[in-house]
């Protein structure tokens, strides 16, 4: 397991793009290794054995449910579930829920009842705030240089979409942004040069 690895559980679309940069950029601009099943490739496993893989290999995962409503969504609930299953079986797989709104989550999930997800209200800035404050990192950046960075970052997030002719969510577009996103890390001495 990579202790600086976070899974990612979110919905695909277009709506969700910025919140989705903003997540990722987050995670690195914290040191830590955002991963999505969008970025591996089919082996011919088929797609459950590879999440459950990608969830086993990753120390947390982050699972997303504000987008579980009309027409309901699964995937996201379901793979929670797995992850919960791997929390279960004592493997230090530490699972976190974030959603758009408070107290939902008790009357759509409500096996899941006694764990508050961290609420981000579909705001970007709530989205930093809520990985933040997961992490206690010594000599972290500071929030509002995170911000900045991460409205950086949703540009360029535009311009990799652009480039690649493919959604964010894609395995090219993923990795570049990810890798744009260590650049910039660096630069703002986030992160030191790896």
């Amino acid at each position: 397991m990579d202790r600086e690895a976070a899974f990612l559980n979110v919905p695909y679309d277009k709506g969700y793009e910025p919140l989705f940069v903003t997540l990722v950029s987050t995670l690195v601009f914290l040191g830590q290794k955002p991963h999505c099943v969008g970025e591996i490739a089919e082996s011919g496993s088929g797609r459950l054995q590879r999440i459950f893989k990608l969830i086993e290999s990753c120390r947390v995962s982050i699972h997303d449910l504000s987008r579980v409503g009309q027409p309901p969504r699964f995937n996201m609930p379901f793979e929670l579930g797995l992850a919960c299953a791997l929390r279960l079986k004592d493997s230090g797989h530490e699972v976190v829920v974030i959603d758009e709104k408070p107290y939902r989550l008790d009357r759509i999930l409500s096996d899941y009842k006694g764990r508050d997800p961290l609420i981000h209200r579909r705001r970007c800035s709530n989205v930093i705030t809520c990985i933040y404050g997961l992490y206690n990192i010594p000599n972290a950046p500071h929030i509002e240089d995170l911000q900045n960075s991460a409205t950086l970052l949703r540009r360029s997030a535009k311009e990799i979409a652009r480039r690649y002719g493919a959604s964010i969510f894609q395995p090219a577009p993923y990795r570049a942004l990810v890798e744009a996103a260590t650049e910039h890390a660096v630069e703002q001495q986030f992160i030191p040069l790896v």
